[in-house]
């Protein structure tokens, strides 16, 4: 119900004529058909005189629009005319109708979802050391690919570039890793004594070691006076295409 139909149902409600109501705030009767009917709007001081007579408030007048002004405040934007024609159409239908619509359009928002592209830091190696050891890059670039091939908890991404980490890993595979240290028999990137490796942790109450992904590079064994550090846990390699993305 528009504002101009809230005016004629009250004016009713009350029983008084056009007439009766364009005396008492000053404006002729065709002044009121015309807010009636939607043609023109009053101006403010000629609102609050109908407000007045009328016995009604704001509120009353512009409920009807206070979804789309609290879209607006939450969202940013309003509804189209044709969101609001489905919407009505929407509420008219069965129960039945209304779950296969939901599950239409939640079908077609995950869908949507999943081809949105995301973005992540990733580390890059930089000089190699010892014992398929490395150094970091300086500076770490940012690397993009579709959401749905977004590993659970991930925090940020690491490129393979040597091929000694096969069968585990191969040469340019992006790696997805969580920001908390790697617990027995997982796979991390450590930092021993600042020189970086992707092993996995063997960890016992005695011992500490490094070990391979692979026969060909040896364990490590890591002592009480070694520098141990976890940068993160790897869960596992980002599948589809990535794109890295300039620095500015």
């Amino acid at each position: 119900m528009g504002i101009g139909e809230k005016l004629r149902f009250r004016r009713q409600e009350l029983n008084i004529s056009r007439s009766d109501l364009a005396k008492k705030i000053h404006v002729t009767p065709s002044a009121i058909a015309n807010y009636e009917n939607g043609v023109s709007y009053p101006k403010p001081d000629i609102l609050i005189s109908l407000i007045q007579t009328l016995g009604i408030d704001a509120n009353y007048l512009y409920q009807d629009y206070l979804p789309t002004n609290q879209l607006r405040m939450q969202f940013g934007w309003d509804l189209t005319p044709s969101e609001i024609d489905s919407i009505k159409k929407y509420k008219i239908l069965t129960e039945q109708s209304k779950r296969l619509i939901r599950m239409i359009i939640h079908e077609e928002y995950m869908r949507n979802l999943s081809e949105e592209w995301i973005e992540f830091p990733c580390l890059l190696p930089g000089v190699r050391k010892i014992n398929t050891g490395f150094l970091l890059q300086e500076n770490f670039r940012s690397i993009k690919f579709k959401r749905k091939y977004e590993l659970e908890g991930m925090d940020f991404c690491f490129q393979v570039q040597m091929d000694n980490y096969q069968p585990v890993f191969k040469k340019y595979d992006i790696l997805a890793l969580k920001r908390s240290p790697a617990e027995h028999n997982e796979i991390g990137l450590f930092r021993l004594n600042d020189i970086y490796f992707i092993k996995a942790l063997y960890q016992t109450h005695n011992s500490c070691r490094l070990c391979s992904l692979n026969v060909v590079d040896p364990d490590i064994e890591v002592t009480s006076s070694d520098r141990l550090e976890c940068l993160g846990t790897i869960l596992g390699r980002i599948y589809g295409a990535c794109e890295f993305i300039s620095p500015n």
